[in-house]
């Protein structure tokens, strides 16, 4: 795999689209029309995705868990699915192209921050479980608002966290909805400009705000004290399998940073890619 220790180097040299797995003779380091790459990247993620709707990657929520899901979104686009970013570092400019939004800086500062928030909800917060509602949407909001701040990948850092988060909800006892957040309803927009909000707004009271219309109990299914693990094997699965259909027939989200249209469903029930 290459190595990516600049900003540029995760580009097709010459151009600013990434490299990529689409390659051909003409193309060795994949395909350099950005559109025809965004069709083809949400496409395949569509499908990744609509298979963890039906079968949730077993993790700890932790950050091996978010990268475990990057890899099994992405791993046929990138390379460096599963990996954190490499850039920007310490001096240099910032990731983001949209001014007062800065990320931490790649290495050793990146790390140190998400193993103290995966840490946090682990050992202080407790997953999130056992919390009324209100108090529940403050937290997960909290926790998201900090954990994208971070941007641990160099792209599809939406996406991994919504199957993520969802995934955490589900934990908790909670349905995040994804119909709510489908190309021409108004939280799509929100939640978009919320979490870049998240720079500013430590307490993450907008996206708490636009999280709060998407969370809705999970009746009886609230988890007990069980590791995370072993509930993933168990009860997260079969929520997934009932709730799947909920939360990816509706017409979910193709969300990304980016914006952008939604790709066409893989099935009715395997829905879209985030």
């Amino acid at each position: 795999m290459a190595k990516y220790y600049e900003w540029d180097d995760y580009y097709i040299p010459g151009t600013e689209v990434l490299r990529n797995l689409f390659t051909a003779p003409d193309k060795p380091y994949g395909e350099t029309d950005p559109v025809k790459l965004r069709e083809l990247e949400e496409f395949t993620v569509s499908i990744r995705m609509g298979t963890l709707a039906q079968h949730p990657i077993r993790g700890n929520f932790d950050f091996a868990h978010m990268k475990a899901i990057h890899k099994f979104l992405f791993q046929d686009v990138y390379e460096w699915a599963g990996e954190e970013r490499t850039a920007p570092r310490f001096g240099e400019v910032p990731m983001s192209k949209k001014s007062g939004h800065n990320y931490f800086p790649a290495g050793e500062p990146m790390k140190e921050q998400l193993d103290k928030l995966y840490k946090d909800l682990r050992e202080r917060d407790k997953y999130l479980v056992g919390l009324p509602q209100d108090e529940f949407v403050k937290k997960f909001a909290e926790l998201w608002s900090e954990v994208n701040v971070v941007h641990a990948f160099r792209e599809g850092n939406t996406r991994s966290q919504f199957v993520f988060f969802s995934q955490l909800a589900e934990y908790a006892g909670y349905e995040l909805r994804s119909d709510v957040f489908a190309v021409g309803e108004p939280l799509r927009d929100e939640f978009i400009e919320a979490r870049y909000e998240g720079h500013i707004d430590i307490k993450a009271k907008r996206l708490a705000a636009v999280l709060g219309q998407a969370i809705t109990p999970l009746g009886n299914a609230q988890a007990e004290n069980i590791e995370p693990e072993t509930l993933n094997a168990t009860r997260l699965g079969a929520l997934s399998v009932a709730s799947a259909k909920v939360r990816y027939s509706r017409g979910g989200p193709n969300i990304s940073s980016r914006g952008g249209a939604v790709s066409p469903p893989v099935s009715k029930d395997d829905g879209l890619g985030l």
